[in-house]
This record gives structure tokens, sequence and C-alpha cells, in this order.
């Protein structure tokens, strides 16, 4: 999970003009509807996949906007996580609208404003909450190029630049000819590879969602 995390938020972190220059932001490929990226994460011998998406493109109040998915499957189950957003990357404040789905449970919605001042949705009230985006945004700071190497992951061969944290002892091989950037990273006893990509993903969640029903401390 907090392979995850980490690399959900080095992709989703926003570019703002106090940090454009990080080194990581010229590796935030701006994927066209349609791109998705499939990821198989391994650690202490569980496998669990992602795959990110950008699934349509909608107007809500007069401003346009993109839905961004991520489907998840663990040992817990599987997850998908629809929100509606101004552009990508986003802060999570700027969320319109998530839609959730938990297994077979039926999808449920809610206004982004909902959203506990910018937890991410699917987060548990125990994570960090609105810091979490400036959090990675600091964590992207201190990350060093190492170098660019040709990398073979599932998903083929790429050139990349190999991209490594001091302060965690992550490692992060990015290009801008994958959607989201990512190719491979590494941190702790957590591996995440690159296991296939493509331009023809679709909503995953087709049935009508239900309110979502008052949740204390969100």
């Amino acid at each position: 999970m907090r392979q995850m995390m980490y690399v959900a938020g080095l992709l989703l972190a926003t570019a703002t003009p106090a940090w454009a220059q990080d080194v990581c932001s010229q590796y935030r490929p701006l994927p066209a509807v349609g791109s998705w990226a499939q990821y198989q994460t391994d650690r202490g011998g569980q496998t669990s996949s992602l795959r990110m998406a950008i699934v349509g493109q909608e107007k809500r109040d007069g401003k346009a906007g993109v839905w961004f998915e991520t489907a998840s499957e663990s040992p817990r189950g599987k997850m998908i996580v629809e929100l509606l957003v101004p552009s990508y990357p986003f802060e999570p404040e700027t969320v319109m609208e998530a839609v959730m789905k938990r297994g077979d449970e039926p999808a449920v919605k809610m206004p982004g404003s909902r959203m506990g001042g910018g937890r991410p949705a699917g987060q548990g009230r125990g994570g960090r909450g609105g810091n979490t985006a400036s959090a990675w945004e600091q964590q992207c700071k201190t990350m060093a190029v190492v170098g660019a190497e040709t990398l073979t992951v599932p998903a083929g061969v790429f050139k990349t630049t190999h991209l490594h944290s001091a302060s965690d002892s992550t490692d992060v091989w990015v290009t801008k000819d994958v959607p989201f950037g990512l190719v491979k990273s590494v941190t702790g006893r957590s591996t995440m590879t690159l296991q296939g990509m493509g331009k023809n993903a679709k909503k995953s969640i087709t049935e009508t969602p239900k309110e979502m029903p008052g949740m204390p401390g969100m």
C-alpha cells in the first residue's frame, strides 16, 4: 500500500508555479482521453494490480473536466475510483465529483466538496488528508537524476530516466512515452512495474451510482 500511495502521489501532484521546475514535472505527460497504464506491485510475496486511465470528459457547471480512473485489485479485493477533475495532473481539492465501487457492492458517488478537505478518494480517515499532495510535492523535490537507462518490463523496452530519492531510498524510472510517465518504481520491499498500456480505456463503472450517505469525519 505504501508503494501505491507514493507512486499515486508522485503522479497526481500538480506542477504548481511554486515547484514547476522540480525534477519530476518534466516527466508528467498529459494523457489523452482513452489513455491507460496497467501496473503490478509485488511486496513481501503479495501481488496487487493498479490501472490508471483517463476515461472520458464532461462539462460540469460550465467547467470542462476529465474523468480520471484507478482500478486496483489486491488480496483485500477490488476497488474502482473515478474522479471528475479539471485536468491532469490535479490537486485533490479540485475534484468535482468522486464515484467509487468496491468489489460487487453498488457504486456510490459524492461531490468533491465532501472529500475531507482534499483527502484523496478511497483513503481512510487515518491518512494524511489535505497534506498528502504537499508531502509528495516535497518528496519530488528531493529526487535526483541518476541517468538515462534502457529498461525492459512486461510492457516492453523503454528508454527511461532513472530518478532516486535519498530520503527514503526510492528509485523510479520514467519516460514521456508512457501514459502517466512511470515505467518502474522500487521502494523498500515493493516493486511496481508497467504491465501494459493503451489508448482505448472506457469507464469501468457503468451502473448509475447511488448518493453516498453521511460519513462522520469526512
